[in-house]
């Protein structure tokens, strides 16, 4: 074996690709290798052993499904010491536990037995005293114990590099290792992927140099470079860089200058932001992303850094054991003895900035002291790339200026007295506001007294420091002294700051001016490396970028710095398992495959828990900033705010935020924590403590007014620089250091998210920083925290490696015979492994892609390779095995297809019966509220309503309204008859028909037929006072004594019933007058009536049921009340969905069109328009109707003004009103008024204004047609006769803009009439066909059920009949000179069905007059005229066909 096994080769760039979805994969890219070539790779040489055999990674592998153990089995079992241990299983207790027996040669008091759970054991494999596995997804045993192994056997082997999947970890060695980042090494892994060379970073950097110029859409990639402090993360991070600037495709002159600004960035970041820590000397206070910019061909172009959070807190407060910014002591140590007496500064001096913890400085030509001078010397080459000489020493003077500042301290002056409160200054004016120049009338009043003094031993330290910053150093004491209060319109206020503050303003002076200094020098890098060029780099070019950002930490005090830091460690965390192991899962599910889903923490509610707290302290900061709180109470203000929000029971809290451990032991000794000093976070990598001591100072940005002032007016470039000036005047504003820090994270996050991401996870071998020393449990918290336990958890189910099957078709097309290419990329991959034996537990095929273990990609490469074809057996018997597996899909597609409908069938069976029982129970619970009810208004139940009235009595022939003696207006319609299907009567199997029509298979004619057949159609007569509804039945009218039947009389307001004419109702019931009733025009089964108190209600019918009479016959939908007495309603007619603004129909609602009398003006009309909703009504318009002064006359002369009818056009877009002396047209339209669409009626034409000749007409009936002829433009065709016998046409059209207009060279008197004059036009009637057939072909050709047509089924439009008073019943036909009349028949009387039947012609035609009181088409037998004869009181039918007439009329 192998000393160094290493991941497997794997095919070109063109074999298989890597999903940016998915981090736990690995692209694979090798070129055409011959057998030598492979084993050189493998550094081992070639044996006959190789071709067609298991790689070396999985020898003597055992299934990684294997969950028992045996007694003598080596294990890993848990240990607090070292994390987990190598034992024995010596007993088991069944599946409860194990007696396990651990053996240690170095400490044997370590060894022994005990028990453990069998879910904490891990299985431990023997791969012999020195094996390693440099991809961790190639061992037996894929887990956390396994992998600790592995990462320990390799960091003694100084292998600190490690695979897992494509995720890189690092182990820091604490030491240099030869060879390991040389220009050789570089040169070795250029163009290689991962795992063809053992792991490194250079793997890493050159697959994502490869992959931004690959990617399709030229995606930018990224390297996250994460781990905690110490962990070597920048050490990492400048590998990766020096890499890419080594093979980018760069021209030697540009290429040199941008490498070298980017190698040089390096130590000058580090000296300006790093600091040596208790865990790592060089350490990163700041997080950094940097970007390299390259062009389509691979040159390195420009560069870019951003920087996040500098620690600035640091240079005032370092936490023991730790040191300030690198650049402080490099400075002192470095620069020459001239150059350190122009600052003022000794090399060797204790200053407080630098050695605040007691610490010693460092002794002149010291080791340390001479490295801190070569570090210097390098900082000075390096910042000479960016900055000049001049500029250079500027740097210096403000660092140096900073170091005088951190040598002033205050002496207090008030004599033990206490402070002052803030919010009561001394209320003193001064004489001016401080500023730069040092003029003498800055000084301040001295009738202020300051409440401390700068020392006199300082006094020199404040003097160098201004005269190096160039600000007046009387100014500078003045805004350390006072602070001042600026109200706009007032003198400035000056209140005196005591002694901590004064240190408290000192310090954040010398924060944020080392603070700004870093940015600056960020600053002039950027502006070197970025080019000349007008437009951002990245609008023009692909970047890999590289994030080295601080790692977790968990200090022995805690502040507003590490909450932020462990802020950005939870979201990249965060991202870490939406976009890479979530991805992962996704893929898996995608693909088809059987994986178990790994449960995977989930950050969010610490995420959100620490942006509410940053959300509290910039509140707590503004009130501070403002003087609304005592800034002593502020830090304790905020804290208490945060556990009020986010602890609310200190002693039962499971959220993020915890209140503060209380120790006892620290109680005793006088320097325990009071509950309110801080809060405690679950983190993912454990609970952290946090002190929100000088968080408020902490968080803000600004700089004091005063000294914002003074460097704005400063001489020198640099430290004008350092000033911004916004800021001076603004005292109250909030300059946020965590929202500004938030909002960098974010835009990190929504980079990175727009990247194609690469991981290294760099570990810490142990806390004290030495080298070949490795504490397992230390480095094993490291593994769960980072989620490495989680993608091997994920590893461990699924499969690390996967390529897209077109592509590695592509690759291995020659390893199987020609004939294979006729199947899908699919069966091909899966006729190869099998063909190859490959071990099937090792693979898997989705959908799209080819699953595999590690290792198994290479034995394919092997054997492609060396040319490895399969045997003549094994190709027929996986020919054999495919043909088998066609045929079974087959058989299994036949099974399903024979078993789906039936399945489909039970499916709606079962649907309808689970709704059925639910309207069932809600009908029973309905009917049991209605007896109740009905048992409280009546005292007992009442019997079934019956009524017995004189049928005769009631069929008037007109409207009987209201008339009380005062109006001459009544309402003389003639009666009117509708017609509806009979959905109770409906067969069960339309149903069926309606969901399973084929619009390419129509129904048969005998299926229409036999649901024709078997339906019935109610036909209803509204006589002025009540409602008759009988029953037409074709199955009945078949017979030869066909007839109606199942007479009913409606009752619209109390029961919803249709009554029987033979019952008499209850004493107390009462069944209103109906005086109105219309019919909507597209949905026949929806009607409206109107009763004698003006209560109008819309309804649906439903229908009667011949052996249920009790059955309710229709729902009500809606009703309107508001119509008083003194008013009458004249007629009432639907607007339907083609003329009603949509805001109506989304709410289900209704319109209906009103026609009323006017109760304060008899010469006027009411048209009004109602929206009708379920349980409410609102009124959209109301339009008058003028009475011209014919009607007026006739009504004088003693003669009613009567209205005949009210009704809508075919389009709904004209209403007609006629009557006595009165015919007039009115136009329906929407228009738009703001942003609301409301219905507007206009008047077309008066026509009894306009035509003499028909201005002492009565109008008495009207019927519109759809238009008869096809002519542009034309929207309606109106229909209106007489008293006189005569048939007048009216045609309106509409032009391009909507608007409506009356055609009156196409409107007049029908000419070929041949009814009788004089003798009144009884109705018109449209037709729906001429045979009982008509309709098949249109059912079978709109795809509809036969029940739904016939709701929305449309009048013919070129033929109608015509009825006068004497029985004459004419039929209309559109001709090509226009309509043409012709006699149909002379209405038959019914004075029993046996004479009409009999006889036909043997009525005499006086005997007829008036007999037929109303008559209509039947929808549903198109063939048959229903009619109501008035004078036998029954209902008939007359049958039009010329074969029917003889014997197909009668009645009921």
């Amino acid at each position: 074996e192998r000393e160094r096994p290493i991941a497997g080769a794997a095919p070109s760039p063109t074999a298989c690709s890597t999903p940016s979805e998915a981090c736990a994969q690995r692209a694979y890219h090798l070129p055409t290798m011959d057998s030598q070539s492979v084993a050189d790779v493998h550094g081992v040489p070639e044996t006959p052993s190789m071709i067609a055999r298991p790689s070396d990674a999985s020898d003597a592998r055992t299934p990684r499904s294997k969950l028992g153990y045996e007694e003598g089995d080596e294990v890993w079992t848990p240990s607090e010491a070292y994390g987990y241990r190598r034992c024995t299983i010596v007993s088991m207790n069944g599946s409860d536990s194990f007696l396990v027996e651990c053996r240690d040669d170095a400490n044997p008091e370590q060894g022994g037995q005990y028990s453990v759970k069998p879910a904490d054991v891990r299985p431990y494999y023997d791969y012999g005293p020195e094996k390693t596995w440099a991809d961790n997804t190639e061992m037996v045993h894929l887990d956390d114990a396994n992998i600790l192994h592995n990462i320990r056997r390799r960091y003694y082997q100084d292998e600190i590099y490690t695979y897992t999947a494509n995720v890189l970890l690092a182990v820091n060695p604490y030491k240099s290792i030869p060879g390991l980042y040389t220009p050789e090494k570089i040169a070795e892994y250029r163009g290689r992927s991962p795992g063809m060379l053992p792991p490194h970073p250079y793997a890493i950097a050159d697959t994502a140099y490869r992959q931004q110029l690959r990617e399709k859409d030229k995606k930018n990639q990224a390297l996250v470079i994460s781990g905690e402090s110490g962990a070597g993360k920048t050490e990492t991070a400048k590998h990766t860089m020096q890499y890419l600037t080594q093979v980018s495709r760069t021209d030697a002159a540009h290429g040199g200058r941008i490498q070298e600004r980017i190698i040089n960035s390096n130590p000058i970041l580090e000296s300006f932001g790093n600091a040596s820590t208790v865990r790592n000397s060089n350490s990163s206070r700041f997080g950094k992303y940097n970007e390299m910019y390259f062009d389509a061909v691979g040159s390195l172009m420009c560069a870019g850094i951003k920087t996040y959070l500098l620690e600035s807190s640091r240079v005032v407060h370092q936490q023991p054991g730790e040191r300030n910014f690198h650049v402080f002591y490099e400075m002192l140590a470095g620069l020459d003895p001239d150059d350190l007496d122009q600052l003022q500064l000794e090399n060797c001096h204790p200053y407080k900035l630098l050695y605040a913890d007691g610490s010693q400085p460092l002794e002149q030509d010291s080791p340390q002291m001479m490295r801190e001078r070569e570090k210097f010397s390098e900082l000075r080459r390096a910042m000479a790339t960016f900055v000049s000489h001049e500029e250079q020493m500027e740097f210096w003077e403000v660092i140096a200026a900073l170091i005088h500042l951190g040598e002033v301290e205050f002496v207090d002056l008030t004599d033990g007295q206490g402070e002052q409160p803030l919010g009561t200054p001394t209320p003193r004016t001064a004489a001016a506001s401080p500023g730069a120049g040092g003029s003498p009338t800055n000084a301040p009043d001295t009738d202020v007294q300051p409440k401390v003094e700068v020392h006199e031993d300082s006094q020199d330290a404040l003097d160098q420091a201004a005269d190096l910053l160039d600000i007046s150093r009387l100014s500078l004491e003045q805004a350390l002294k006072f602070k001042e209060m600026r109200i706009p319109g007032r003198p400035v206020i000056l209140s005196p700051r005591s002694q901590a503050q004064a240190m408290r303003t000192l310090q954040s002076i010398i924060k944020i001016l080392y603070k700004r200094l870093f940015d600056e020098i960020v600053r002039k890098i950027n502006e070197s490396s970025a080019g000349r060029s007008d437009t951002a780099p990245s609008e023009r070019f692909n970047s890999i970028g590289t994030l080295d950002i601080y790692g977790f930490e968990r200090l022995q005090t805690n502040s507003f710095e590490q909450l932020c830091i462990n802020l950005a460690n939870e979201r990249l965390q965060q991202f870490f398992i939406e976009e890479v192991l979530e991805a992962e899962q996704r893929v898996y599910a995608e693909e088809g495959l059987d994986i178990p889903k790994v449960k995977l923490p989930d950050n969010r509610p610490v995420v959100n828990s620490i942006e509410s707290i940053t959300v509290i302290l910039d509140e707590h900061s503004l009130r501070a900033r403002k003087g609304l709180v005592r800034e002593n109470d502020a830090d304790n203000k905020f804290c208490e705010h945060v556990h009020r929000d986010h602890i609310k029971d200190p002693r039962h809290n499971s959220g993020p935020v915890l209140p503060l451990k209380m120790s006892s032991s620290a109680a005793r000794a006088g320097n325990a924590m009071r509950l309110h000093d801080g809060f405690q976070i679950r983190h993912y990598a454990g609970d952290v403590s946090y002190t929100t001591k000088g968080w408020i100072e902490k968080n803000s940005d600004a700089l004091v007014p005063e000294v914002e002032g003074l460097l704005c007016d400063t001489k020198k470039n640099l430290t004008s620089r350092l000033s911004e000036p916004n800021n001076v005047n603004a005292a109250s504003t909030n300059n946020s250091v965590s929202q500004k820090y938030l909002g960098n994270l974010n835009d990190l996050l929504a980079t990175l998210q727009r990247c194609h991401v690469h991981y290294i996870r760099c570990f810490n071998p142990n806390d004290k920083r030495e080298p070949g020393h490795f504490i397992q449990k230390y480095v094993l918290e490291q593994v769960k925290n980072c989620g490495t336990e989680e993608l091997v958890k994920i590893m461990h189910y699924g499969y690390p490696n996967r390529c897209m099957l077109g592509e590695l078709r592509q690759r291995f097309t020659e390893m199987l015979p020609p004939d294979f290419a006729r199947y899908r990329d699919r069966e091909f991959m899966l006729g190869l492994m099998l063909a190859f034996e490959i071990d099937e537990s090792q693979w898997t095929i989705g959908t799209r892609r080819l699953f595999l273990k590690a290792g198994q990609l290479r034995v394919l490469e092997n054997m492609r390779d060396v040319g490895s074809m399969a045997s003549k057996e094994i190709i027929k018997r996986i020919r054999m095995q495919f043909a088998r597996r066609k045929v079974r899909s087959v058989a299994k597609m036949i099974a399903i297809a024979a078993w789906w409908p039936k399945h489909v069938r039970k499916q709606r069976r079962t649907n309808f019966l689970r709704r059925l029982r639910q309207s069932l129970f809600v009908f029973v619970r309905l009917h049991r509220w209605l007896r109740k009810a009905r048992t409280s208004l009546y005292g007992k139940q009442p019997t079934p309503p019956h009524l017995k009235k004189d049928f005769k009595a009631n069929m008037h022939t007109g409207y009987g309204g209201r008339q009380d003696g005062t109006s001459r207006l009544v309402c003389r319609g003639f009666p009117k008859s509708f017609v509806a299907l009979n959905l109770y009567e409906e067969p069960e199997y339309p149903s069926f028909l309606k969901r399973d029509i084929n619009m390419r298979s129509p129904i048969e004619d005998n299926v229409l037929r036999i649901w024709q057949h078997d339906t019935t159609e109610n036909v209803f007569l509204h006589n002025g006072s009540e409602v008759l509804v009988a029953r037409l039945s074709p199955k009945v009218l078949s017979q030869a004594q066909g007839h109606l039947d199942d007479v009913r009389r409606l009752d619209v307001a109390e029961s919803s019933q249709a009554l029987p004419l033979d019952d008499v109702p209850h004493v107390d019931w009462h069944i209103p007058v109906v005086t109105i009733m219309c019919q909507h025009r597209m949905d026949k089964q929806m009607f409206a009536s109107c009763d004698e108190n003006n209560d109008i209600t819309v309804w649906r019918w439903h229908g009667t049921d011949a052996s249920d009479p009790s059955k309710i016959a229709f729902r009500m939908i809606g009703a309107y009340v508001g119509l008083g007495p003194e008013e009458q309603v004249l007629g009432m007619c639907f607007l339907s969905q083609n003329v009603v603004p949509r805001r109506i129909t989304d709410q289900q609602g209704t319109v209906l069109v009103i026609l009323r009398t006017n109760p304060n003006n008899k010469n006027w009309l009411f048209m009004q328009v109602i929206s009708i909703y379920q349980g409410s009504h609102y009124t959209e318009l109301i339009k008058t109707v003028p009475i011209h002064t014919a009607q007026i006359a006739a009504a004088a002369a003693d003669e009613d003004l009567e209205i005949h009818f009210f009704e809508a056009s075919h389009t709904e877009r004209v209403l007609m009103i006629g009557g006595r002396h009165i015919l007039k047209f009115y136009t329906v339209d929407t228009r738009q008024e703001g942003d609301k669409s409301i219905i507007s009626l206009e008047p077309v034409l008066d026509v009894v204004q306009e035509f003499a000749e028909v201005r002492d007409a009565s109008f008495t009936t009207c019927l519109s047609l759809p238009p008869p002829t096809p002519s542009i433009g034309m929207l309606d065709w109106v229909v209106i006769g007489d008293d006189a016998g005569r048939l007048l046409g009216w045609k309106f059209n509409s032009d391009d803009h909507g608007n409506i207009t009356l055609d009156e060279s196409m409107s007049g008197k029908f000419r070929s009439n041949l009814h009788t004059p004089g003798v009144r036009i009884r109705s018109l009637i449209g037709i729906y066909g001429s045979s009982a057939d008509s309709h098949y072909r249109h059912v079978q050709n709109s795809g509809l059920s036969y029940s739904l047509f016939l709701n929305k089924v449309a009048m013919e439009e070129r033929c109608f009949h015509s009825l006068a008073d004497d029985g004459k019943l004419l039929v209309w036909r559109m001709r090509k000179e226009g309509w043409k009349s012709s006699p149909e028949s002379q209405l038959p009387t019914m004075e029993s069905a046996q004479v009409a039947r009999a006889d036909e012609a043997s009525m005499p035609q006086a005997a007829l007059s008036g007999q037929n009181v109303a008559c209509h088409a039947s929808r549903l037998v198109p063939n048959i005229l229903l009619l109501c004869d008035q004078r036998t009181e029954s209902f008939g039918f007359y049958d039009r066909r010329p074969e029917g007439r003889e014997s197909r009329a009668g009645g009921a």
